[in-house]
């Protein structure tokens, strides 16, 4: 289930010391925070959830978007996901609280001990100079699957191939996500680099690259439609793909073999872009851009659909204009 938030529709929930002007919210004149409330959102029953925003800060401006659970008739406390201000100037959750009902991660929220939520409420404080809201959002693994829309076999040729193995970044085994976002955000004409993305993207809390409301939330500053998504199938990234739209996915496999032509296993999560599909002597296959790969020219694969589907989270970052 897919609930997101955005542009007017902000206004209809509960806002202090903000206002709006034309798509966005902004803090009124002459204040210094200011915060939107949402409405108590009913879901389909879940076990899992991943929040996402997009804005406009500065180095001197300021997110942050809090989220809480129903679970089973028990409200949870609201929980951070770190102050966000673009490009570096991010303030991440070094350590996580522990809590009775939910496991809170970088990522996602898991409801614990086979129990479920089933309403979601989030609060996003805006502070400093000028910051702007623009979207909010949250997908679970409740709800109904997509159906299949129009003709995805094709292949998206205009995506830039990207290594992170041969960028020379200093962590270059660790910017999948960062290598993934700028080969889409370059897809769409903007002008970004890796170094710039991999700056913008770092978790400063837990000194990571990979935290996806943080990657979607840096897409959102460049002036893009960006959330993170629970797929529970493979039709959304078919759909997403006929309408000529790439994806961020993400997997986690703990053999090579697990995914044949795979650079090498990927135990702690690896994340690519899905290009397409298509179809050889009888086998489907998914065409990606994975930036685990030695040199840029290496970057395309085309990958068992089965094998990918079989080490895939079913979670993509949604990148879309606006």
């Amino acid at each position: 289930m897919d609930w997101i938030c955005e542009n007017k529709d902000l206004t209809k929930h509960e806002l202090v010391n903000l206002k709006s002007e034309g798509d966005f919210l902004l803090l009124k004149d002459n204040v210094e925070e200011g915060y939107l409330l949402t409405d108590v959102v009913e879901t389909d029953r879940f076990t899992e959830i991943t929040p996402s925003w997009n804005s406009r800060t500065g180095k001197d401006s300021s997110v942050e978007l809090f989220i809480k659970l129903r679970v089973e008739n028990v409200w949870t406390d609201f929980v951070s996901y770190g102050i966000w201000s673009t490009d570096g100037y991010n303030k991440g959750i070094k350590e996580r609280e522990k809590y009775e009902l939910i496991k809170v991660t970088g990522d996602r929220i898991f409801v614990n001990d086979g129990r479920y939520g089933d309403a979601v409420q989030m609060k996003v404080v805006l502070g400093g100079n000028n910051p702007k809201l623009k979207l909010i959002a949250f997908s679970t693994d409740g709800g109904e699957d997509e159906p299949l829309e129009g003709d995805y076999l094709r292949i998206l040729e205009n995506i830039p191939l990207i290594s992170q193995l041969a960028s020379g970044h200093i962590h270059s085994n660790s910017i999948c996500s960062p290598t993934s976002l700028t080969m889409t955000l370059k897809f769409y004409g903007k002008d970004v680099n890796l170094d710039r993305v991999t700056r913008g993207t770092l978790d400063s809390g837990n000194e990571a690259y990979g935290n996806w409301p943080q990657n979607v939330a840096f897409a959102g500053e460049q002036g893009m439609r960006a959330y993170t998504k629970k797929c529970r199938s493979i039709n959304p990234v078919k759909n997403f793909i006929s309408k000529g739209i790439p994806v961020v996915a993400s997997v986690v496999s703990q053999e090579k073999e697990a995914l044949e032509g795979a650079h090498s296993a990927f135990p702690s999560g690896h994340l690519m872009v899905v290009a397409g599909f298509d179809i050889k002597d009888g086998i489907e296959y998914i065409v990606v851009n994975d930036p685990a790969a030695d040199s840029d020219d290496e970057v395309r694969k085309y990958y068992k659909l089965d094998q990918w589907i079989n080490v895939w989270r079913h979670y993509i970052y949604a990148i879309t204009k606006q």
